[in-house]
């Protein structure tokens, strides 16, 4: 299945709603940049080790100050 998304003004998309009770349940997913392509998987809590980067967002989306 394929969709078109319009990002808004912040660069934020909407996941479908059937992908994400179906494979999201948990509001976790993994993000990997590949050239111009993203891919988002989802992953569950007992998916992580020791390797996994999992870190709360410091900075805002614009990435010019840090959140307080």
């Amino acid at each position: 299945m394929e969709y078109i998304r319009v990002l808004d003004r912040k660069g934020r998309l909407m996941l479908p709603k059937e992908w994400r009770e179906k494979y999201a349940r948990y509001r976790l997913v993994r993000v990997r940049i590949d050239g111009e392509r993203i891919i988002i998987e989802p992953v569950r809590p007992e998916d992580f080790s020791s390797e996994t980067d999992f870190m709360e967002p410091r900075f805002k989306s614009d990435g010019n100050r840090e959140m307080a």
